[in-house]
Order: structure tokens, then sequence, then C-alpha cells
């Protein structure tokens, strides 16, 4: 027991010293240490973690006493000064970073949209997007943008895919679950994706792609495009996701160049 306290010490370790006899104390501190009478003339040692080690006679232990079979033995804490010790955490500093192209160009009207597990694209439809390149890695994603022109009549549902690459080509799908929106009527401009709540940690080069929903006829909305083709600009189109990728050339669904960009953040 706590010599001061007078409370319990759990689990402490007793000894039998230079044999091989011990015993551990329960959680109330109670323990039973079965001796020999050849054991009489030496002594048990009791440790604990934050007490002082103590050793008591067995011979005095095994003295009849009228008032209990029960011993209690007392342990002294150990209380024990730590010195101070400063831990200097350096802040991360991060920064923002917009990749892709045409970025804010052709209209400043913006919209933000959150992915919705609840929306369901139920026929693949066609695939379009960019390779997208950072100057530095790892970064996480953020944001992904995409310009859109058109003032459909109709809702449009858009899933957002994201790839890695391939022999230039886009390969293994980086997204855990279906990322869909749905874009009102009349909406056109910067759709924003907020991509946040997947964590997507990004190590190299990859491919952002937009989905279109296969039952549009309603839908009149297209993607932004524009007259000059960056030089590094890659874009990958596909009629649906068992359809092979190409690469888009200038005759291609009739879209030279397409505004789209993703925001991550990283390190300095």
């Amino acid at each position: 027991m706590d010599e001061k306290s007078n409370a319990p010490i759990p689990f402490a370790h007793i000894t039998v010293i230079d044999e091989k006899i011990s015993a551990e104390a329960d959680n109330k501190g109670e323990f039973t240490l079965l001796l020999k009478p050849e054991n009489k003339n030496g002594k048990i040692r009791i440790t604990s973690l934050g007490y002082l080690t103590q050793e008591f006679s067995i011979a005095a232990l095994m003295e009849p006493s009228e008032a209990s079979t029960i011993q209690k033995l007392y342990l002294v804490p150990d209380y024990k000064s730590l010195q101070e010790v400063e831990i200097k955490a350096r802040a991360r500093k991060l920064k923002t970073k917009k990749a892709g192209y045409h970025i804010g160009e052709g209209t400043s009207i913006h919209y933000e949209f959150y992915p919705s597990d609840t929306l369901k694209i139920k026929v693949p439809g066609h695939e379009i997007g960019n390779r997208i390149q950072l100057d530095k890695y790892p970064a996480t994603l953020r944001n992904v943008s995409f310009g859109l022109q058109g003032l459909s009549e109709a809702r449009l549902l858009m899933r957002i895919r994201l790839y890695s690459l391939k022999n230039n080509l886009p390969h293994l799908n980086l997204l855990p679950e279906s990322a869909v929106i749905a874009i009102p009527p009349h909406h056109a401009g910067w759709i924003t994706v907020n991509m946040q709540e997947y964590n997507i940690k990004l190590t190299e080069d990859f491919v952002v792609v937009v989905e279109w929903d296969a039952h549009r006829e309603r839908n009149t909305s297209s993607l932004m495009a524009f007259a000059s083709i960056p030089q590094d600009q890659v874009i990958y189109y596909r009629e649906s996701n068992l359809a092979p990728w190409q690469i888009v050339k200038s005759t291609l669904v009739n879209i030279k160049s397409i505004g789209m960009y993703a925001t991550v953040v990283y390190e300095k």
C-alpha cells in the first residue's frame, strides 16, 4: 500500500531474494506468496513503478498476528521531478497552386459544387479530360475545375474521374468512390468541384476527366472551347469506359482546346 495515501498499489512485483519464487499483486494490490520453512530467514523484495524498492523480513511476516492473518506492506512513493523539455514544432507552410489550362479564362462566372454519394449515372457516358502536371510533388488535391458553356434547359449530371498515367494514357482510377455532381439548368461558367473529402495525395502527373451523362438529349451544354492550344496540353477522349482512349486531335469532337485545371496544396 502507498505509505502516504494508504491506497492500494496495483500490480506490484514481489520476489523472494535469491530464490525462484515470485508473485504479482492484482488490481487491488493483493497477492498470495507460497513460502517454505527454509525461506524463513530470507527476505522478499517488492517493486512498483513510482515507488522505492523495499525489502521485508520473511520471519517478521510469518510471526502470528492476533488481529488478522493478512499483512499490509507499505511502499514509499518515489517522486522525481523531470527536467522541463521544450519542444519547438515548425509550423507547416502550405502553398496553393492551380495547374491546368485556360485557368479563369473566358468568363468571370464561377460555381462551386460538392460531389454527392446519392447521385448516380446509370449508363456510362463520354469521357474527356486533360493531363495535369505539377511543379512539385507530393501534393494534396483540393478542387477540380472545368469550363462549361451553353445554357441547358435540363439538369446535367457529370462525374469527375482521376486517373494515373501509363504509356501517356489514363490508367488506374485514383478515386475511392464515385464523384458525381448535378449542375442545375441554365448554368454556364467555371464549375469547381470540391474534392477535399477524398484526401487524394498526388505523387506524379495525373489525368482529370469529366464524364457526361449518356442521357443528355435535352442537355445542350458543352465544355468551354478555346482556339489557342497550349503547347503541353494533352486531351484524352473516349466514348465510354469500355472504349479505348484516344488523344484528341483538332477535328475530334470539334474541340481544339478545353478549359480544365486542378487546385492543389503542398508544403513550401
